[in-house]
Order: C-alpha cells, then sequence, then structure tokens
C-alpha cells in the first residue's frame, strides 16, 4: 500500500464507486459490450469509428473513448444505448468487497452511466442493504457536483469523508480537487487511467482500507 496520508480517524463517511470498485465490471461485462458498440456502428457504416473503439478498450474508460472520438451528440447516445442492451447476469463482486460493505461506516454509493443500467447492477449485486445513499450520475456528467451533493446531506465536511474507486481522472481528481481525502483500487488487468493527480492511498485490496476503517467503526482510533 502506498499513501500520501489518509486520517483514518477522521472518516466518518464513505463514498464508494462501484464498476471496477466493488465489481469486476471489465472482465465480465466490458469486454462484450464494447465489441457490440463497435460492430454495430460497422454495420452502420462508421467504421473508423468502430476502430478507434477497438484501439482503446482496456487502455481508456469508455466514457472517454466516446469523448476522445469527437462523436456527435446522436452517435454517444447510440453507442450507449447499444452498450446498455448486455445483460448483467455474469456481474460478481469482488471478493474484498465484502469487507469493506460490512463497515458499521456510513456509506454512499457513487456511480456514473446510464440510469437503468447502474439500477439493474445494484439490484443484481444486492448491495443498496450496505449504502445510507445512492446516487447515479448520468454518463456524460461528472462526479463532482454529486460529491458535493452526497456531503451537504451528510453533513460532512470534505475531510471526513474518503473516496474510493478505480479510475484517478474520474472521481480520484474530483476528490483532489475538492478536498476530500482519496484511495484508488487497483484491479488486475484494469489500468486506473493517467494520473493526473496523486491519490492520498493506494491499495489493491478493499480489505485494506476496511482494515484501516474497523476501529473507526467501533469508535476506536487509528492512523496511517
Amino acid at each position: 500500500m502506498r499513501a500520501r496520508g489518509v486520517e483514518w480517524k477522521s472518516v466518518r463517511l464513505l463514498i464508494v464507486d462501484m464498476d471496477n470498485t466493488l465489481c469486476d465490471t471489465f472482465h465480465t461485462l466490458s469486454a462484450r459490450q464494447w465489441e457490440l458498440v463497435a460492430s454495430s456502428f460497422e454495420k452502420r457504416g462508421e467504421k473508423d469509428i468502430a476502430r478507434g473503439i477497438r484501439s482503446r478498450f482496456g487502455r481508456e474508460s469508455f466514457v472517454k473513448t466516446l469523448r476522445e472520438l469527437h462523436l456527435t451528440d446522436e452517435q454517444r447516445r447510440f453507442a450507449v444505448r447499444v452498450y446498455d442492451r448486455n445483460p448483467v447476469g455474469s456481474l460478481r463482486l469482488f471478493p474484498d468487497a465484502h469487507a469493506l460493505l460490512e463497515l458499521a461506516v456510513p456509506k454512499a454509493l457513487l456511480s456514473r452511466g446510464e440510469p437503468a443500467l447502474q439500477r439493474r447492477k445494484i439490484r443484481h449485486l444486492g448491495i443498496a442493504r450496505h449504502f445510507d445513499d445512492i446516487v447515479i450520475v448520468d454518463t456524460f456528467r461528472t462526479k463532482t457536483q454529486a460529491i458535493k451533493d452526497i456531503l451537504k446531506r451528510h453533513e460532512a465536511r470534505p475531510g471526513d469523508a474518503l473516496i474510493i474507486g478505480d479510475r484517478i481522472e474520474e472521481e480520484i481528481a474530483d476528490g483532489r480537487r475538492l478536498g476530500v481525502p482519496t484511495a484508488l483500487v487497483r484491479r488486475r488487468g484494469w489500468k486506473p487511467g493517467k494520473h493526473v493527480v496523486e491519490p492520498d492511498v493506494t491499495v489493491r485490496s478493499l480489505e485494506t482500507i476496511a482494515k484501516r476503517l474497523r476501529p473507526v467503526a467501533r469508535g476506536g482510533r487509528t492512523s496511517l
């Protein structure tokens, strides 16, 4: 574990990303979804877009890929509609997710994507009961305002919260801009994105975070 420093004893609220943080979206859903989108553009005669999508798989997030390809609004919405067609039955929680979910610390789930698809994932995974707050941000919006709103609803200062996610240029960067401590989760085979900022702590397992926070959940103290 590499850390700039998290004051664990101060953490009173967890803001947790879902895809590739709690569940293995990359290995179970993404490959099929990206290929379906690429082949759908090919059928429309838009082969350059199909090549661009395939060449970026595993290197960039889906949303960032659509932005970098400079698609029209219609093309972006078409891509998202196709992306959302895949069933979510193969999606599974990472084994270490349970340690974090079962912590007796207030938690907000913050996920970005088409709301209907994200809600299907949440129902399938059965994780709603572990969260005090569930926020789904539209595919093409950032999480910045949602984080501010979560802090306000929970009457939490930025330093009272910890953002946990897998994408440096998304929730980690948002947290750093807002002064919220951040924890980057590095998953096997999944690149966290360009290092536009440094997270406060980097871990390979959510169990590491859970271990640090268990004394806090019990009313104790710990520090890194």
